[in-house]
């Protein structure tokens, strides 16, 4: 006869270790996705950074057009220290270019970039009063 309790299996030794196994097989893709995404949030925050530090930048050197590229690599190393800053005047507009370099994948070090971000800023010299 049989019991209306459900299956009534008896466990083995062998069924034991079957869950450990089952984890540690998964245990590295999940670490792997969280360190990708980690890195992914890394880069959407490096680029929001940049962003504004290229429009402190620019902002800065449309005030003192005559000194552009040193106020405006001052004004991003407040903001952003170890980016790298091109400066240019385009007519009546002040160009800033804002260059750094993200790391990779934690534990994997794969995927390193370099991100860019531009601002454009009309000179205040140049604005009829």
């Amino acid at each position: 006869m049989r019991r209306s309790g459900g299956d009534q299996r008896k466990t083995t030794d062998r069924d034991r270790g079957q869950a450990t196994v089952e984890f540690a097989l998964v245990l590295p893709l999940l670490v792997l996705c969280i360190a990708g995404l980690v890195w992914v949030g890394n880069l959407m925050v490096t680029q929001v950074r940049l962003e504004h530090a290229a429009r402190e930048g620019a902002r800065a050197a449309a005030v003192e057009p005559e000194q552009a590229a040193a106020v405006a690599s001052a004004a991003i190393r407040r903001s952003f220290g170890d980016a790298v800053a091109q400066t240019r005047t385009d007519g009546d507009f002040v160009v800033v270019e804002v260059t750094a370099e993200v790391a990779g994948v934690p534990l994997v070090n794969v995927g390193a970039r370099r991100l860019v971000a531009t601002a454009h800023m009309r000179r205040e010299d140049r604005i009829d009063p």
